[in-house]
């Protein structure tokens, strides 16, 4: 390789360090707030839960609690959360294995999938879906849109489970990919719990709310897990391709030096030999 092609692999390279150093910094300080925002969501989710258990466990008879309770339905219903973009890793490759071999197992499910990088991976699998008309950009309205979609569905036994597909944040180098069914009262408390427990609204005039709120925060909740991954593999990625330039930098200047050295080396000879030849 030639002096000049060398100066120009190393400029390539530097530029390329600057831009992925420039990314890594921007998913750090995405990645902190979305941290925050995750831990907000877990907490109010949290909260949602046990005011879910608490319905189901004292009102159980109420009609529009049987649809929630029962998962009779003609097909299943699986809410995909995977990456918005590129450049984050694994991370996308990883879960749309895991991804295309839960839609194997299930056949015939309905699909729902947010993040654009999914949706193109996805495209040829959930195009028949009618869902997909009010699912825009993730944020709570489409959220809030898509659970009070899925009511009607329900109570008409069009859908039957209701699942959630994604990808869970466990710590800046670790996220599970998990497929768990949606239920709205998760486990069975003792009723005593519930003795003193006073709804305000009748429970009547506030499941109809909680119901498609509550369903929505878990999307959302889902959705900030993925984003936070994603977020999270997209700045180790480019936290290594950074150190990789580094290396490549140091071994190309070595090269060129070298190659330099090697051409100096070769003219002094060539002057020497022509200075002898010319006594």
């Amino acid at each position: 390789m030639s002096l000049k092609e060398l100066r120009r692999r190393i400029s390539s390279v530097k530029s390329t360090q600057k831009i992925t150093s420039a990314m890594k910094m921007v998913a750090s300080a995405k990645l902190r707030r979305l941290q925050e925002r995750l831990n907000f969501g877990a907490e109010y989710l949290q909260r949602l839960k046990l005011i879910g258990n608490h319905l189901g466990e004292i009102h159980q008879d109420l009609e529009i609690l049987s649809p929630w309770l029962s998962n009779e339905g003609k097909q299943n219903l699986i809410i995909i959360f995977g990456a918005e973009r590129g450049l984050c890793g694994s991370f996308h490759t990883n879960f749309l294995r895991y991804a295309n071999q839960v839609i194997d197992e299930q056949q015939s499910a309905q699909l729902v999938v947010f993040g654009q990088k999914a949706k193109e991976s996805l495209k040829g699998r959930y195009k028949q879906n009618p869902l997909l008309d009010i699912c825009t950009t993730p944020s709570m309205p489409a959220f809030l849109d898509l659970a009070k979609a899925v009511e009607p569905l329900k109570k008409s036994k069009e859908i039957g489970k209701i699942y959630i597909l994604g990808s869970a944040f466990k710590n800046i180098l670790k996220q599970e990919m998990y497929f768990k069914p949606f239920s709205l009262v998760e486990h069975k408390l003792p009723q005593r719990a519930f003795d003193t427990t006073i709804f305000e609204p009748s429970p009547d005039v506030f499941l109809p709310h909680f119901c498609s709120q509550y369903l929505s925060a878990s999307f959302h909740q889902a959705w900030l897990e993925s984003l936070t991954g994603e977020m999270a593999s997209r700045m180790t990625a480019m936290d290594n391709a950074t150190r990789n330039a580094t290396d490549m930098i140091h071994d190309l200047s070595l090269e060129y030096n070298r190659t330099r050295q090697a051409h100096i080396t070769t003219e002094l000879n060539e002057i020497i030999a022509g200075s002898e030849g010319a006594k």
